[in-house]
């Protein structure tokens, strides 16, 4: 019986899969569905995401995602780095 995934290995393998998606192409949300902003950090503590792009991920375009999901791989390799 395999181990469940915590929410940032989950993240980082929706990452590995983002990055193969073709530029212009919709993208997933970033969302682990534990939405807990850290006390020390405007973060989120599933996703990664500030109050601002998860509050802008709504209305934004592929490029704008793209964008976001840049940032967020290198907080999810800095959080493995970490670990």
């Amino acid at each position: 019986m395999t181990e469940p995934q915590t929410p940032w290995q989950s993240l980082r393998q929706r990452w590995q899969q983002v990055v193969r998606v073709p530029e212009g192409q919709s993208l997933v949300s970033p969302c682990m569905s534990v939405c807990i902003m850290k006390t020390d950090a405007d973060e989120c503590h599933g996703c990664l995401r500030s109050l601002d792009e998860i509050a802008r991920w709504g209305m934004g375009s592929p490029q704008q995602h793209r964008a976001v999901w840049l940032r967020l791989g290198q907080r999810i390799e800095q959080h493995f780095k970490e670990v």
